[in-house]
């Protein structure tokens, strides 16, 4: 039996299409052997490999809000980010618990970045709420979680979309996900922590272009009807919508290499 690894990217609140593709692959027993996930990629991946169940997640994902997850921090300007993280960690430990990367029920890699030296930083092993929180620490908006000397930012800077990662872990078809569409026009830009994203997404977009080893089945979702930042209930349905209208598309090809 082939092993799939699911690929998963970062891109902010488009990753929530993620979800739309988690719930297509389930619902026509495509198998889900490997979980790699950078930024938000790594909170659903890592959320589902954790055995929270795909409709939890619809529930309790798409209601993330700014207000849930945002708290300021007063000495951003000496420590780095506009958020200290508290709460987002508080709603991920809600879901998964106290869970390490190795008691997943589905093996699983999370992506971060040593701000310090630019590697590429691969949670195999810990606390698995630690690992999300540093995979989505986009730099100057979080706080960058510290972990012996490696100080950790969001992993789309060093690698956006981690195929070689899922391959390395035995995946023999690699489905990857690509959410990371940077929009020239963007009409929300209104607060420092949304310049500071909209340009991470920017750099990453186009490490993403770069990249040689897309997957077997590679799925890019375009969202020009949803805002990058925009995380209110209403545009996370879209955002799911849209990841499963994708994912069905890409059906076909995803059942041929199976079935090679």
């Amino acid at each position: 039996m082939k092993k799939v690894g699911l690929v998963l990217s970062g891109g902010s609140a488009y990753g929530y299409a993620h979800i739309g593709v988690i719930e297509v692959l389930q619902e026509n027993n495509i198998p889900i052997d490997i979980i790699t996930g950078t930024s938000m990629g790594a909170l659903v991946g890592g959320v589902y490999a954790s055995g929270l169940s795909i409709e939890k997640m619809h529930e309790k994902l798409a209601k993330f809000s700014k207000r849930k997850i945002v708290d300021v921090n007063p000495l951003f300007l000496s420590n780095g980010g506009l958020i200290i993280g508290r709460k987002v960690s508080t709603l991920l430990h809600s879901m998964v618990g106290n869970k390490t990367i190795e008691e997943c029920v589905i093996p699983f890699r999370a992506i971060a970045s040593n701000i310090e030296t630019g590697d590429k930083y691969v949670f195999e092993s810990g606390n698995l709420v630690q690992a999300i929180r540093a995979s989505i620490s986009v730099p100057g908006v979080f706080k960058p979680v510290k972990i012996g000397s490696a100080v950790l930012v969001d992993g789309g800077l060093s690698d956006n979309m981690p195929v070689e990662d899922a391959r390395n872990l035995g995946a023999d078809i690699v489905i990857s996900v690509d959410v990371c569409t940077f929009y020239k026009k963007q009409n929300n830009l209104r607060t420092m922590a949304d310049v500071v994203i909209s340009a991470a997404n920017l750099m990453v977009s186009n490490l993403v272009k770069s990249k040689i080893d897309k997957g077997d089945v590679y799925i890019k979702i375009d969202q020009p009807n949803v805002s990058f930042n925009a995380f209110t209930y209403k545009d996370a349905l879209k955002s799911i919508e849209l990841g499963r209208n994708y994912a069905l598309q890409m059906l076909p090809e995803i059942k041929r290499q199976l079935s090679k």
